[in-house]
C-alpha cells in the first residue's frame, strides 16, 4: 500500500518535472507564442496525446515521447467528436488528416488553422475556385468559405451548412427570394437550384451565370438550339441580352416568364418602323391604334398566333409560307398560314352560294383570282394586320416601285373595286 502511494506520488512529481521541459525549455517554447493555444499545450498536458515509451524523441533526461494513437484522427476524435457516418465528409476527415487543416499545437488563426486565413487554406487544396475569374462571390473573395461550407461534413454532398442550396443562398439574399416567392410563374431551374444557372464561387460573366444567354437557356431549351441555323431570327436574340430581351430569367407574372403580356411586349418594340433586311415593318403600334379594322388574332392580341416570337424558316418570323409577292401560280402552300384558320375551299371551289361572300352570283371570285398561273396571292387584296375596310381590304397595296390603289367600295349586297390592273368592276351576291 505505501509502495502504491509512493509510486503515485513519484508519477506526479516525474509528470510535473517531465511537462514544463516541453514548454519551458529552448524546445517548445514557441508553442505558447500563437494566439491560439491547443488546450492540452495551455494545461501542459503533453501527455494528453503524447506518450513516454518510444526511442523517437527523448528529452534531455532521456524521457521519449511519442503519439498515444497510431492514427492521427483517432487520437483527435477522442476528444473532438465528429459524425464520421455523415452523408458528406470532408475529403481529409475522410481519410482522417485532421493536421492537413489544423496544427495540434497552436496557430494564428482559429480554429488551430495552418494558414493565415481560411481562404488560404481552402485554396491550397481548391485553387480553381479563387481569383481565378472576373466576378467573385462576396464570401469567396473574403475568404469566408465556412459562410456556405461546413469544413467537417454534414447530411450535404456539398458540405454546406444547410440541405437546401437555395435556402443557403436566400439567407443572404432574401429580398430575391420575396421577388421570386411573390411570382406567379417561377423558372423551373430556379425552384430547384440557384446553381442550376449561377456559380457560387465566381464567374467571368455577371450574376455568376455559368454560361452568357443564349447558351446558358439552351442547355434546358435544347429545342431553341434550332435558331442558330434559321433562315429567320428574332433580333433580340441577336443581340447582348438575347432572351432576356422579353423573359425574365427568375419569374414572372405572366406564363413562359415573359416580361409583359405577350401583345404589349411585341408593341414594346414594334412602335417605330423598322428596316431589317430589305424589309421594312411599319409602326405596327400605330398601324393597330389607327385602323378600323383589325385581324381576329390581333383582336385575341394574339401576336403568336402567325409568328414564332424566336425563329423560323419562314419570311418574318411567320408560323407557315406565306406567299411574299403579288403574284405566284397557285399553290396550296403559297396560303399555308391562312389556312391554319381559313377554309382552303374558299379557293377550290370554283362555284359556291355559301363558301364566300366574295362572288358574283355563284361565281367564287377568289377562285377567279387565285386559280392561275399569274395568280393574285392573299396579300395582293388583303392586309395582314388591320386596315379601314371590312375583311382587311387594302387601300393599296406595293406593286413594283409604286402603290397600286384598289378604289374599294363595299355595297349592301356587293362590292366594287377599279385597281390600276383592271377596269372598274362590279359584284353582286
Amino acid at each position: 500500500m505505501n509502495f502504491i502511494k509512493t509510486t503515485g506520488i513519484i508519477s506526479v512529481l516525474w509528470v510535473t518535472a517531465i511537462f514544463p521541459q516541453c514548454i519551458e525549455s529552448n524546445c517548445h517554447q514557441e508553442l505558447l507564442e500563437n494566439k491560439f493555444i491547443h488546450n492540452p499545450i495551455e494545461k501542459q498536458e503533453c501527455l494528453s496525446c503524447h506518450t513516454g515509451n518510444s526511442k523517437k524523441h527523448p528529452d534531455r533526461r532521456g524521457n521519449e515521447f511519442e503519439l498515444k494513437y497510431a492514427q492521427t484522427s483517432e487520437m483527435c476524435l477522442s476528444c473532438h467528436k465528429t459524425d464520421m457516418k455523415a452523408i458528406g465528409l470532408h475529403t481529409p476527415v475522410k481519410k482522417g488528416e485532421c493536421l492537413s487543416c489544423h496544427d495540434s499545437h497552436s496557430s494564428p488563426v482559429p480554429p488551430m488553422l495552418k494558414e493565415a486565413s481560411s481562404a488560404i487554406l481552402c485554396a491550397g487544396c481548391h485553387e480553381e475556385q479563387y481569383g481565378q475569374k472576373e466576378f467573385v462571390h462576396g464570401p469567396v473573395a473574403v475568404g469566408a468559405c465556412n459562410v456556405c461550407h461546413s469544413s467537417h461534413g454534414d447530411e450535404s454532398n456539398n458540405l454546406l451548412t444547410s440541405q437546401n442550396l437555395n435556402q443557403k443562398c436566400y439567407s443572404c439574399h432574401e429580398f430575391k427570394q420575396e421577388d421570386i416567392q411573390a411570382l406567379a410563374f417561377q423558372h423551373k431551374p430556379v425552384t430547384e437550384s440557384c446553381s442550376n444557372c449561377h456559380d457560387p464561387h465566381e464567374s467571368d460573366i455577371n450574376y455568376f451565370l455559368k454560361e452568357p444567354t443564349p447558351a446558358l437557356c439552351v442547355n434546358c431549351h435544347k429545342e431553341m438550339k434550332a435558331y442558330l441555323d434559321s433562315a429567320s431570327v428574332h433580333t433580340p436574340l441577336k443581340t447582348d441580352q438575347s432572351c432576356l430581351n422579353c423573359h425574365n430569367s427568375h419569374g414572372s407574372q405572366y406564363e413562359s416568364g415573359l416580361k409583359n403580356d405577350s401583345y404589349s411586349l411585341c408593341l414594346n418594340c414594334h412602335n417605330e418602323p423598322m428596316e431589317i433586311g430589305n424589309q421594312i415593318i411599319p409602326n405596327m403600334k400605330r398601324l393597330l391604334e389607327d385602323s378600323k379594322y383589325v385581324h381576329g388574332p390581333i383582336r385575341e392580341k394574339d401576336c403568336s398566333g402567325c409568328h414564332n416570337p424566336h425563329y423560323s424558316e419562314n419570311t418574318r418570323l411567320l408560323k407557315y409560307q406565306y406567299a411574299k409577292s403579288f403574284y405566284a401560280p397557285f399553290d396550296l402552300k403559297n396560303y399555308d398560314l391562312c389556312f391554319q384558320c381559313h377554309s382552303p375551299e374558299n379557293i377550290l371551289d370554283a362555284f359556291s352560294t355559301e363558301l364566300t361572300n366574295f362572288r358574283d352570283g355563284d361565281i367564287n371570285l377568289h377562285y377567279l383570282h387565285v386559280n392561275r398561273k399569274k395568280g393574285r396571292t392573299c396579300r395582293s387584296c388583303h392586309q395582314t394586320h388591320a386596315s379601314q375596310n371590312p375583311s382587311h381590304i387594302r387601300d393599296s397595296v406595293p406593286f413594283g416601285g409604286w402603290e397600286l390603289p384598289l378604289n374599294y367600295q363595299k355595297t349592301a349586297n356587293g362590292g366594287t373595286c377599279s385597281p390600276g390592273c383592271h377596269k372598274p368592276k362590279a359584284y353582286k351576291r
